[in-house]
């Protein structure tokens, strides 16, 4: 046997080896992470985390975030959503909630139709309360896997699914102050195959989302504000992730800051008002772990329009 043959199959038996390490990860129930979506400009579609925010402040509009993770990898993470609310009146918010991840082979979106209604607490204090009715979509397309096999692999057939979900949210706001809470999917679901024995498993948990913030005039003649804010993700048997973001407003036309994700990244944030209704922004994220910075760094845009 040469040596162009022995490379060549050294090769195949690698790219074997990367094939079932990334099934592995993709199917096995045994993996406990974060498993929904992440997006760094959360505040802009806070809806998909939080039924009950779909039309706080009787506003209506449509937001749109696309965001490439681990910019150097091949068929890294790529997530779309898109999030529209508006008041229908009698204190009550509706709005339609997508949202779209793929990576690798594996692709998944969750359509949400949202409900809010708000109390008045008092003269300068709302609560919203929101539920989130919806279903997921999965597929696994082992089709573009190429095992180097003569005869078909059992064990790589693709698998597609439709789970249906309910979400519950708060939303609490007095002045410049808020916090809310929501799980959008409440269900632990999972996504089940068998075919000649062979049996494929992946589970979802419930994710709880909680945030606060403040807005904090800093100079009244110039218009200048402080926006702090604190967004936390939980799943059962998982880290917390938490991010620690502060913005800064000048005259309503433009806000920078920074976020920090614990253990795991920092970001930049800018946002640019075209006019009183077109807002735009784009994240630019940075990691902190040693294992990730060959991995390349993220990138997010976002689109929001106020009717």
């Amino acid at each position: 046997m040469d040596i162009h043959n022995s490379v060549n199959i050294i090769s195949q038996e690698m790219k074997n080896l990367y094939i079932i390490l990334i099934l592995l990860i993709l199917i096995s129930s045994k993996i406990v992470a974060q498993q929904e979506s992440l997006i760094s400009q959360y505040r802009q579609q806070m809806s998909l985390f939080n039924p009950a925010a779909v039309s706080v402040d009787d506003a209506s509009k449509i937001a749109i975030i696309h965001r490439r993770q681990w910019m150097n990898v091949p068929s890294s993470p790529v997530t779309t959503s898109l999030t529209y609310g508006f008041y229908a009146g009698k204190n009550v918010g509706l709005g339609l909630s997508v949202i779209t991840d793929k990576v690798f082979i594996a692709s998944s979106t969750f359509v949400g139709i949202d409900y809010s209604y708000k109390l008045r607490v008092n003269e300068d204090s709302d609560l919203y309360l929101g539920i989130k009715a919806g279903a997921s979509f999965f597929s696994l397309n082992t089709s573009n896997l190429n095992s180097y096999n003569l005869f078909s692999d059992p064990s790589l057939n693709s698998i597609s699914s439709f789970l249906p979900n309910i979400g519950f949210g708060a939303y609490y706001k007095n002045g410049d102050f808020y916090i809310s809470i929501g799980a959008p999917r409440m269900l632990s679901t999972k996504r089940v195959k068998e075919n000649n024995g062979v049996v494929s498993a992946a589970g979802d948990r419930m994710h709880f989302y909680s945030s606060t913030g403040y807005v904090f005039l800093i100079n009244e003649f110039n218009n200048i504000k402080l926006k702090p804010s604190i967004f936390s993700r939980n799943v059962i048997g998982a880290p917390s992730s938490i991010d620690f973001n502060t913005m800064v407003s000048f005259n309503n036309n433009f806000e920078l800051g920074v976020t920090y994700r614990t253990g795991t990244s920092y970001a930049l944030v800018a946002q640019l008002a075209i006019n009183k209704n077109l807002l735009m922004g784009w994240t630019y994220e940075i990691f902190s772990k040693p294992e990730l910075t060959n991995t390349g760094d993220s990138h997010e845009f976002m689109l929001t329009y106020k009717f």
